[in-house]
C-alpha cells in the first residue's frame, strides 16, 4: 500500500504482484470466456481450433488435383513407379490482436481498504476485456475490419477470386470457392443451399459442409421454413458446440453477429481452421505502470488467422431478401 513520506509516495496502493497471480490463476477461464462469448468463435475453437507454434507465417498442405498414377494390371505387366507431384503449400500471415485491461490510481484509490474491492474491481475490468475481444475477433472473421489487414475474413475465405493467403482464386482455379448469387429466400432460399451443398460435396457422404452460419434475418427467414415440430427437435445436435441452432440436410445452421447483411456461407471444417500460435492465445501480460500515467495495465493478447487446405468445400449465399 502507498506510505507517504514527506512530499513523495511509492505509487501503487496494491501489490501488483497480487493482481498478476489473480490473473495468471483467471487465465484458463478468460480463454475460455473470450471464446465463448459468440456462437462463431465458439464453434471454431472448439471443433476447428488448431494450435501452432510460432514460425513466420502459417503454412498448409493443400492437394492441386487428384492423383492418377495407378491403374489395373495383369501377371507380369510393367507398372508405373512414379507418383506426381500434386500438391501445393498455402502460406498465411499472422494476425494481432490485444485488448487492455486497466486499473488507474483514482479507482485504486475508491476501493482502497479492502483487498477484495480491488480484486473484484480487477475481475470486472478483466471480464469487460475478455467480452471486448471476444467481440471484435468475431466481427473481424466474419467480415472485413479496418486495420485487420492480415485477418482472413469468411467473405475472402469463401470467394471466387482475389487472393485467399499465398494464391489466388484468379490464377488457379481450384482455389475458388462456390458463391451463388440468391434471392427472396421464401421462394429460393431452400432450393439454393441444396444445390450449393451438392456443388461442393464430394459425395453423399463425405466432404459435406457441417456448418451453415448467416445472419439473423436470414436466419429467422430459414426458421420460418420449418415445420413446427421441426423447430422443437432437430435431430443429431452434437456438432453445434452448445449453440442454439436448427439443421439443414441433418447440419447444424446458426447465425452470427455480423455476418455480411444477405449472405449464407455452408463450411466444410474438415478444411476450415482457427489456426492460434499456441504462446499467445488469449494470454495475458502482468500489469505494469507507464512512466507518464498513474495506471497499471495488462493485455489480453491473441494471435492467429482463418486459414484453409480446400477453399472449394466451401460456398457462399449472397443478395438474399
Amino acid at each position: 500500500m502507498a506510505t507517504p513520506t514527506g512530499n513523495q509516495f511509492t505509487y501503487s496502493t496494491i501489490d501488483t504482484a497480487v493482481l498478476n497471480t489473480t490473473l495468471a490463476d483467471y487465465s484458463g477461464t478468460l480463454t475460455d470466456n473470450a471464446y465463448n462469448s459468440n456462437v462463431f468463435t465458439r464453434i471454431l475453437n472448439q471443433r476447428a481450433k488448431k494450435l501452432i507454434n510460432g514460425g513466420g507465417a502459417i503454412a498448409e498442405s493443400l492437394i492441386e488435383t487428384e492423383q492418377n498414377d495407378g491403374g489395373f494390371y495383369l501377371g507380369s505387366d510393367p507398372l508405373n513407379n512414379t507418383q506426381s507431384n500434386t500438391l501445393a503449400t498455402v502460406e498465411f500471415k499472422w494476425q494481432n490482436l490485444y485488448e487492455p485491461i486497466q486499473l488507474t490510481r483514482d479507482e485504486e484509490r475508491q476501493n482502497s481498504g479492502d483487498m477484495h474491492k480491488i480484486l473484484d474491481l480487477a475481475a470486472t475490468k478483466t471480464t469487460l476485456s475478455e467480452k471486448a475481444i471476444g467481440k471484435r475477433l468475431e466481427q473481424a472473421l466474419s467480415t472485413s475490419v479496418a486495420g485487420a489487414n492480415n485477418l482472413v475474413d469468411l467473405s475472402i475465405l469463401v470467394g471466387t477470386g482475389a487472393s485467399c493467403g499465398s494464391i489466388s482464386g484468379n490464377t488457379d482455379t481450384f482455389w475458388q470457392a462456390t458463391s451463388t448469387t440468391s434471392g427472396a429466400f421464401a421462394t429460393q432460399g431452400l432450393t439454393d443451399m441444396t444445390t450449393a451443398t451438392y456443388a461442393v460435396s464430394g459425395g453423399s457422404t463425405e466432404d459435406n459442409p457441417n456448418l451453415y452460419i448467416t445472419t439473423k434475418t436470414v436466419f429467422g427467414k430459414f426458421s420460418n421454413t420449418r415445420l413446427p415440430l421441426e423447430r422443437i427437435s432437430n435431430g443429431d445436435m452434437s456438432a453445434n458446440a452448445g449453440a442454439r441452432n436448427l439443421t439443414f440436410l441433418g447440419v447444424p445452421v446458426v447465425y452470427g453477429n455480423y455476418i455480411g447483411s444477405g449472405r449464407l456461407y455452408g463450411l466444410n471444417l474438415n478444411y476450415v481452421k482457427l489456426a492460434v500460435d499456441s504462446a499467445t492465445d488469449m494470454v495475458t501480460t502482468p500489469f505494469v505502470t507507464p512512466t507518464n500515467a498513474t495506471v497499471k495495465v495488462a493485455f489480453i493478447l491473441w494471435r492467429g488467422n482463418l486459414v484453409t487446405n480446400n477453399r472449394r468445400r466451401n460456398f457462399v449465399l449472397t443478395s438474399i431478401s
